[in-house]
């Protein structure tokens, strides 16, 4: 676990568990967003928990259904607990989830994109230039068209907002840095989709494909707080 080039552990990883991929020392998107966008929020903060809590609840419903059911209990009080977290899902929470479950399987570019494929795919590659452990970690990964597919649950969907969204939460920097590990490992570009999920009424949703704005945006970033890295002071 300790040497990230060794044959059997870099490359393109199915079914790692999180906590495996978590203890990987290597440079991800997270330690370079944060270089320009730090964290929102105290992490104590209840809202924010509440926030985290339901996105981390419908990745695993959508993308990981069998592990949903054994992770997570409604409880007799309307609250959704988690083996992950003290802190219960708020009432409604459930039924939120149930009726997102129900829009996101309908809509017609996510049958398309979820024909085929692997949730929760972990990279490891060398940075081609620094030479150094790289990591990313996809929410869906489509082989058979080469796509990244990650999933973002916001209080609005449709084409406006995903573009405000990409920008605002530089998700152009998030994908182009998991573009970038689909390109070091198999040598290909990579399409780049975010589905924006409405976590409430009416819980639409939104396929947003990065354009090649966007796709350039991403790389402007990368190449900024990549710099930025290299010349922070060490701890």
């Amino acid at each position: 676990m300790d040497d990230l080039f060794h044959d059997s552990f870099s490359g393109v990883r199915l079914g790692l568990d999180y906590s495996e991929y978590e203890a990987a020392q290597a440079l991800n998107q997270t330690i370079l967003r944060r270089l320009i966008a730090p964290e929102w929020g105290d992490a104590n903060d209840p809202h924010r928990q509440q926030v985290l809590g339901f996105g981390s609840a419908g990745h695993c419903l959508l993308l990981e259904p069998e592990r949903f059911l054994e992770e997570y209990t409604r409880n007799p009080d309307g609250t959704l607990s988690s083996q992950e977290s003290e802190v219960p899902l708020s009432v409604g929470t459930w039924e939120g989830l149930m009726n997102v479950q129900r829009t996101f399987w309908v809509h017609p570019e996510v049958k398309r994109l979820f024909v085929s494929g692997h949730p929760e795919v972990s990279l490891f590659w060398a940075h081609p230039e620094l030479q150094i452990p790289c990591k990313g970690r996809l929410d869906w990964w489509n082989p058979e068209i080469g796509a990244i597919v990650d999933l973002k649950f916001a209080n609005g969907s449709g084409r406006d907002f995903a573009r405000n969204l990409v920008g605002r939460r530089h998700l152009d920097l998030q994908l182009g840095w998991y573009r970038e590990g689909v390109r070091q490992l198999l040598g290909i570009e990579a399409q780049t989709w975010v589905i924006v999920i409405e976590k409430t009424k009416p819980y639409q949703v939104y396929a947003h494909q990065l354009s090649v704005r966007e796709l350039a945006s991403g790389q402007k970033k990368l190449a900024k707080t990549t710099a930025l890295w290299q010349h922070k002071p060490s701890p």
